[in-house]
C-alpha cells in the first residue's frame, strides 16, 4: 500500500510518530528525505551528517523584525531536529531496510512507531549485539559427532552466526532460494509474522540471495565448512568449491551425500530399535540411569529424524511402555516399583509421563544401591574381640590417614600406651586392655613382637643385611674416620658367628615330672656392639 500525502505528513509530523517540525520537515526534502521509502538510502552517519546540516543552514532570509527596512535580510536560523526524532527516524531507516529484504511493501500499518517500529528496533538491536560479541565456535566432524548428527550442530551454528548484512547465515542454506510471493501477513502490531516468529526468523526465510553482499556470505559459510571437515574423509566433498568460494552448493554436497533421506531412515531404525529390544537385568555395573538415558537420547534422535522422514513418534504413554518391557531386572523393589507405575495410569499418571517414570524408578535401582552398599565394612561397623556389637569406635590419624580403632566397655582404647598415660589408667582399665592384648595375641598363634623370618627365606636374608649395616654404620662412627682392614674383618666374622648362634635351635630336656627349657640369650643389636667393643678393646 502506497503511503498517501497525509499519511506522509503524520508519519514524520506527528508526536507518537517521528516528531519533526514541520519547517524542519521541508528542510529534509532538500537533503532527500521526501517520502517515507527514501529512508533506506539512510544510516547512521547519514544522519548525522544531516543534523548537522539542519543546525547550520546556508541561506539568508528575509528579516522577520517589522521594524527593519525594506528587504532586509538574515542568516537562515537553525532547525529544530531533537534527539528523540533523530533516534525514531534511525530506527524507521533500519526498519525501511528490513522490509525491503524481505519484499514486503511499506504501509501506515507497519510503520507505526509505537508498537512495530519500537518492536523492530528492540530486535534489531539484539542481531548487532551477536555480531558484535564473540563469535561461536563451529562444530567439528567426530567419532562423537557423526556426520548426520553434524548437519543439525551446522544449521544451529549458522543460526547463530550473523553475515555482513545483518543476516544469520542459515538464509545462505535454505531449502528454497526464492520464497514465495507475498510474504506472510503481518502478526498483529509485530513486524514479522506469526509463521516466521521474529525477525531474525523472517530475515533467514526470506532474504534474498540476488543482493550484492550475498557472495560475502556465501564465501563465509564455505571457510565455515573447510573449517568443520578439515582433517577429515569428508573434505574431499567439498573440494570442487574451493576456487568458487561457492558455500551453499557446498553445503549441498554434503548433505546428499551423507545425511540424505537414507541415512536419516537408517538413523531411526537403529533408534527404534533400541528401544524395543534392547534390555537392562541389572547384572553388571551398568546403571539404570544410564539406560533411561539411552531411551531419551534414542527418542530425542528419532525426533530430529521425524524432521527428513516420515515416522509417527511414539507418545509419552508408548515410552513408559517400552521402558517397563525393558527392565528385565527382578530386584523385589525395582518390581514392585514398576508395578506401582503400571497402575497410575490417570491422565496425569506416571503411565502417562516418561520423566516421573524415570524419576520414580531411579530410587529403586539396584546397581547404584550396590555400589552404596557394596564396599567393605570398616572397623566402625566390626564388633569387638569379645564379640559385642557395642564396642564404641573413635577416629584417630596415622601417617595422614584416618583409621578406627574401638574403645572397651570401660573406656579404654585399645592401642600403645606410655609408662605415663598407662600409668593413669584405673585398675579396671588395665585389666580389661590385658585381657584385649592376651586374646589378641592369642588369636594370631604367637606372644607379640615380629614374626622372626623362616630361615632360608628371603625375609632372613634381608634381615641379615638390615643387621650388617646398621652395625657398620654403628662401628664406623665409634673408630672415628680411621678405617683398619684387618679389625673391620674381625668384626664381621664375629658378628656372623652370632646371627648363627641365634638361629641355632633350642634345646629341650623333659621329664615326668616338668619340662625344662633352657634360655636362649636374645642377640640384639646393642649386645653385639657391646661384645664388639669388649673384644676390641
Amino acid at each position: 500500500m502506497v503511503f498517501t500525502i497525509a499519511q506522509t505528513t503524520a508519519f514524520f509530523e506527528a508526536a507518537d510518530q517521528m516528531g519533526i517540525p514541520g519547517d524542519t520537515r521541508v528542510q529534509l526534502g532538500e537533503e532527500g528525505i521526501e517520502a517515507v521509502s527514501d529512508l533506506s538510502d539512510f544510516d547512521k552517519d547519514t544522519l548525522t551528517q544531516v543534523a548537522d546540516n539542519l543546525r547550520r543552514p546556508g541561506g539568508r532570509i528575509a528579516n522577520p523584525d517589522p521594524n527593519a527596512p525594506p528587504g532586509a535580510t538574515i542568516p537562515q536560523p537553525p532547525f529544530v531536529f531533537g534527539a528523540k526524532s533523530q533516534k525514531r527516524l534511525l530506527a524507521a531507516c533500519d526498519t525501511v531496510r528490513y522490509y525491503e529484504m524481505i519484499a514486503r511493501e511499506l504501509s501506515a500499518s507497519n510503520m507505526r512507531w509505537d508498537p512495530v517500529i519500537k518492536n523492530f528496533s528492540q530486535q534489531w538491536k539484539a542481531l548487532k549485539d551477536r555480531k558484535d560479541g564473540e563469535a561461536p565456535v563451529v562444530p567439528k566432524i567426530s567419532k562423537t559427532l557423526s556426520i548426520i548428527k553434524w548437519t543439525e550442530a551446522f544449521t544451529d551454528f549458522l543460526h547463530r552466526k550473523i553475515g555482513v548484512r545483518m543476516v544469520p547465515l542459515a538464509y545462505v542454506v535454505r531449502e528454497v532460494v526464492d520464497p514465495p510471493a507475498p510474504p506472510p501477513p503481518l502478526a498483529t502490531n509485530l513486524p514479522h509474522s506469526t509463521e516466521h516468529g521474529s525477525v531474525e526468523g523472517e530475515l533467514i526465510a526470506r532474504a534474498s540471495h540476488t543482493h550484492p553482499l550475498f557472495r560475502d556470505d556465501n564465501s563465509a559459510v564455505y571457510y565455515l565448512l573447510e573449517e568443520a571437515t578439515r582433517g577429515t574423509s569428508y573434505a574431499p566433498t567439498i573440494k570442487p568449491y574451493q576456487r568458487s568460494k561457492h558455500g551453499r552448493d557446498a553445503w549441498r554436497s554434503l548433505v546428499m551425500q551423507y545425511a540424505g533421506e537414507d541415512k536419516w531412515q537408517s538413523e531411526l531404525k537403529y533408534q527404534d530399535d533400541l528401544l524395543h529390544n534392547r534390555q537392562w537385568k541389572g547384572q553388571s555395573n551398568f546403571s539404570l540411569e544410564k539406560f533411561i538415558a539411552q531411551h531419551r537420547n534414542a527418542f530425542v534422535s528419532m525426533r530430529q529424524c521425524a524432521e527428513h522422514v516420515t515416522f509417527q513418534l511414539p507418545n509419552e504413554r508408548t515410552r513408559v511402555s517400552y521402558l517397563l518391557d525393558s527392565i528385565q531386572c527382578n530386584d523385589p523393589g525395582l518390581q514392585a516399583a514398576m508395578a506401582q507405575v503400571r497402575t497410575d495410569s490417570g491422565v496425569n499418571g506416571k503411565l502417562n509421563d516418561f520423566e516421573a517414570t524415570a524419576s520414580y524408578l531411579l530410587q529403586y535401582d539396584p546397581v547404584s544401591k550396590k555400589r552404596a552398599t557394596g564396599a567393605k565394612r570398616g572397623l566402625s561397623a566390626i564388633s569387638d574381640v569379645t564379640g559385642e556389637d557395642n564396642a564404641e569406635i573413635s577416629s584417630v590419624s596415622h601417617g595422614g590417614r584416618t583409621s578406627k580403632t574401638s574403645v572397651g566397655k570401660t573406656g579404654v582404647e585399645f592401642r600403645y600406651y606410655k609408662a605415663t598415660e598407662y600409668n593413669e589408667l584405673s585398675s579396671e582399665q588395665k585389666g580389661e586392655l590385658k585381657s584385649y592384648r592376651d586374646n589378641k595375641s592369642g588369636a594370631s598363634g604367637r606372644s607379640g613382637g615380629a614374626k622372626k623370618p623362616r630361615t632360608g627365606s628371603k625375609d632372613e636374608s634381608r634381615h641379615k643385611k638390615w643387621i650388617a649395616s646398621a652395625v657398620e654404620k654403628q662401628l664406623a662412627k665409634t673408630r672415628g674416620t680411621q678405617d683398619d682392614d684387618s679389625t673391620e674383618t674381625d668384626f664381621k666374622s664375629y658378628i656372623m658367628s652370632l646371627l648363627s648362634e641365634s638361629k641355632k635351635p633350642a634345646t629341650t630336656t623333659a621329664t615326668t615330672a616338668s619340662v625344662t627349657t633352657p634360655i636362649t640369650k636374645k642377640v640384639t643389636l646393642n649386645s653385639i656392639l657391646r661384645k664388639v667393643k669388649h673384644k676390641t678393646s
